[in-house]
């Protein structure tokens, strides 16, 4: 009876604990990346980049410059949604660059808060019935999981910019992120492409 017992509560815990694996981007979305409000010479755009990878000299006297064009790291927003009730907090975002590149590998922290579904009441809940749980007169789409803009996340700072070769990349980008009782990721891929962009005014 006590081994019964025993299975059971595993069974139980097994499926209200739920997986930190395959159904992770069921619960916490990478929906795009966005440009919206950066300020940089970078051209960021929903599925792919355009990234300067030599600062040119716009304007001289005899051998020596005396104006370069601008030159900074490049950012790009990133949008998603959280399926759950509880708040996701975003720790960190991990930069394949790919072979070609021979770049290796960037790991940067990040951090940012995408809140999980809310009632029109503010409660939290995971789908309408649970606004009505909680004595709302839930009606469809009561249950509402906003998306969340997490803005300027760094990609590749100036160092990066100058060491990574010319060409175009299928960069493999993994966003970790975690709520109070487990771990998330969510994988994508952003088409880039290194070259000489003269951005001189």
């Amino acid at each position: 009876m006590w081994r019964l017992c025993g299975l059971f509560l595993v069974a139980i815990l097994a499926w209200s604990c739920g997986s930190t694996g395959n159904d992770d981007q069921q619960v916490f979305e990478f929906l795009r990346f966005d440009n919206t409000g950066l300020t940089q010479e970078d051209a960021m755009r929903e599925t792919s980049a355009d990234i300067d990878n030599l600062q040119d000299c716009c304007e001289a006297i005899g051998q020596q410059c005396t104006a370069w064009e601008p030159f900074t790291n490049a950012t790009v927003n990133a949008v998603f949604r959280n399926m759950e009730a509880a708040d996701i907090h975003l720790e960190r975002v991990v930069i394949d660059t790919g072979p070609r590149a021979k770049f290796g590998v960037i790991t940067r922290n990040v951090s940012g808060v995408i809140p999980g579904g809310r009632c029109p009441s503010g409660a939290s809940c995971v789908e309408d019935r649970d606004c009505a749980a909680a004595g709302e007169n839930a009606e469809v789409g009561d249950c509402f999981h906003a998306e969340t803009n997490i803005g300027a996340i760094l990609l590749f700072d100036v160092f990066d910019k100058q060491h990574i070769p010319t060409g175009t990349d299928n960069v493999q980008i993994t966003f970790f992120a975690s709520d109070p009782h487990r771990s998330f990721e969510a994988r994508t891929s952003y088409v880039v492409t290194f070259a000489d962009f003269n951005n001189c005014p």
